[in-house]
């Protein structure tokens, strides 16, 4: 990325071969959709080329393009919730749980608690327990210590737990 920074065309397309099977997979585990998933790796990468002059070549990489990758589909998933839009992937048939109507108010219930963390809290959450991002690469990205970031981790999901306790949410609750 530094090399693109700096003019390397050539360093873009090392860029895009290297991420872009980690990028559609991560999108396409999140929606289901390998239009969506394309869709949105696409986006992801013009977002990069777009915001380069941002990018702070003395922190690592993947973090840096995994929080935009985080930002854009907290951004669709907020699109589509608006215009009611349910993708196909994540359709399920009925059940005795209480079918699809109970997996989307999980859904919305979560995403309603983890907007009650901060910005910086629900980054390390997402990239630490979904993205399996190690807590060393994510304190050098944030420029904190190791074990600051595994407390703040810490103290955010059990800040989630309770939450999800109190609102009896299924899939945290447990």
């Amino acid at each position: 990325m530094r090399r693109y920074v700096e003019g390397d065309s050539d360093a873009f397309e090392e860029l895009f071969t290297r991420y872009e099977p980690r990028a559609y997979v991560f999108f396409l585990k999140r929606t289901s959709s390998p239009q969506r998933a394309e869709d949105l790796y696409q986006e992801l990468f013009l977002r990069i080329h777009r915001t380069r002059d941002r990018y702070d070549p003395s922190r690592p990489f993947a973090p840096w393009l995994f929080q935009i990758a985080n930002r854009l589909l907290i951004d669709d998933h907020r699109r589509a919730f608006r215009n009611h839009e349910v993708p196909i992937g994540e359709r399920e048939p009925q059940s005795e749980r209480g079918g699809s109507e109970t997996v989307v108010a999980d859904r919305e219930q979560i995403d309603q608690l983890l907007d009650t963390l901060s910005p910086e809290e629900r980054y390390v959450v997402q990239s630490a327990k979904v993205e399996g991002i190690e807590y060393p690469e994510l304190a050098e990205h944030l420029g904190k210590s190791v074990d600051a970031v595994k407390k703040m981790a810490s103290r955010a999901l059990q800040r989630l737990r309770v939450a999800a306790a109190l609102e009896s949410v299924g899939p945290l609750a447990r």
